[in-house]
């Protein structure tokens, strides 16, 4: 019995790039989605099932966004690309770009 091989998912895949527009409009061609102001980021899941997090400019933010990869990895997903916006939710349901500054983990200096 032979092994099918296993192609390794790419490190990054950059995200799609979300254009604004003046007016609304409607067209089977196009995809739409609210803006949520927060980061868009790449969650990047390998047949493993093990996350890495991305920014749009290939910077890995796991060490930022602990609490987001422990919320991937429990998807129990394997060979994923998550495409999304990161956000933090008000009292109100609201997403508010200030908290989502405040909840990010600040990188820790290596210890020497």
């Amino acid at each position: 019995m032979r092994r099918m091989p296993q192609n390794p998912l790419a490190e990054f895949i950059a995200p799609l790039h979300l254009r604004l527009i003046k007016e609304p409009f409607d067209s089977p061609d196009w995809m739409f989605e609210p803006k949520l102001y927060g980061y868009r980021r790449i969650a990047v899941i390998c047949s493993g099932g093990q996350a890495r997090i991305w920014s749009r400019n290939n910077l890995p933010l796991e060490q930022k966004f602990p609490t987001v990869l422990e919320a991937v990895n429990r998807l129990n997903l394997r060979s994923t690309i998550l495409d999304g916006e990161i956000v933090v939710l008000d009292n109100d349901g609201v997403p508010r770009f200030q908290l989502l500054q405040k909840c990010q983990k600040p990188p820790t200096a290596p210890v020497v």
